[in-house]
């Protein structure tokens, strides 16, 4: 009886290590499964999901799709080319980052756009102009010269019906500038209108007139008279007589090529 209770513990001891045994491999396939969903949760949790913008090193947002950016350059380019008729170029680019990005980080194209535009080194094909050989301004186009023209005159002349051309030597040159460096027509009138003082000699054509001769410099008869001490009482003007004018001379002067004869016209040649 002893000896075979005996064998009935070992028989279940037995039965137990193998039940023991068959379980191990279930609990490591079970480990390792927790620690491979413990890994690509991180992973999930920290991986990147977007990219980062930045311009000039100042981050600007985030955009999931590159593809984004690209729908923003062509986007910039065609509204400068539509503004202003001319090439247009980058002459840098964005530089992006992976990184897992936070909802708050994301911006849409049009923000994009803004800070392309204001942001980077986008250049547009402008024109330079040129005052004997100085550069003064960049303006959009050829149709600005006109403009100053006619700005110029309004501040030289009033409204007297004369026709002008300029006085100095006016060229235009072919640039690639960015939009900020243009300059309005106002502060480009300003410009040309800053004035030096200058005395000129003036040889007196057939049918001059003291009248005409200011006019021509925009200056005044009595300013012309005082330069000349040979005019006394009695102005006469000679055919060939050279005579002194002081003038304050512009950056850019006018000439005018036709004019009106005033009614009460002063002594002539």
């Amino acid at each position: 009886m002893a000896r075979s209770s005996g064998q009935k513990v070992i028989k279940l001891n037995s039965a137990r290590r193998k039940r023991s045994l068959n379980l191990k491999p279930d609990r490591k396939i079970m480990v390792i499964a927790v620690v491979i969903a413990a890994i690509l949760g991180i992973w999930l949790a920290f991986r990147p999901n977007a990219y980062e913008i930045s311009i000039n090193g100042e981050v600007i947002g985030a955009i999931k799709d590159i593809k984004v950016i690209e729908a923003a350059k062509e986007t910039v380019i065609a509204q400068l080319r539509t503004e202003y008729q001319s090439d247009v170029k980058f002459e840098d680019d964005l530089e992006l980052r992976r990184y897992r990005a936070k909802k708050r980080d994301y911006i849409d194209p049009t923000y994009l756009i803004s800070c392309m535009r204001s942001n980077m080194q986008i250049l547009v094909g402008f024109k330079e102009i040129y005052v004997e050989d100085e550069p003064i301004g960049i303006v959009t186009s050829e149709a600005e010269i006109e403009t100053l023209k006619t700005e110029l005159k309004k501040k030289y002349y009033g409204g007297k019906a004369v026709k002008v051309e300029f006085g100095k030597k006016v060229e235009l040159k072919d640039i690639f500038a960015k939009e900020a460096d243009l300059i309005s027509i106002e502060k480009l009138v300003q410009k040309c209108t800053v004035t030096t003082p200058k005395s000129v000699s003036y040889e007196v054509q057939s049918g001059d007139t003291l009248s005409g001769i200011a006019n021509k410099y925009n200056t005044t008869i009595d300013s012309i008279i005082s330069a000349n001490p040979e005019f006394t009482d009695k102005v006469v003007l000679r055919i060939g007589q050279t005579i002194k004018v002081n003038i304050n001379e512009p950056l850019l002067p006018l000439k005018i090529v036709k004019e009106e004869v005033p009614a009460e016209e002063n002594k002539e040649a």
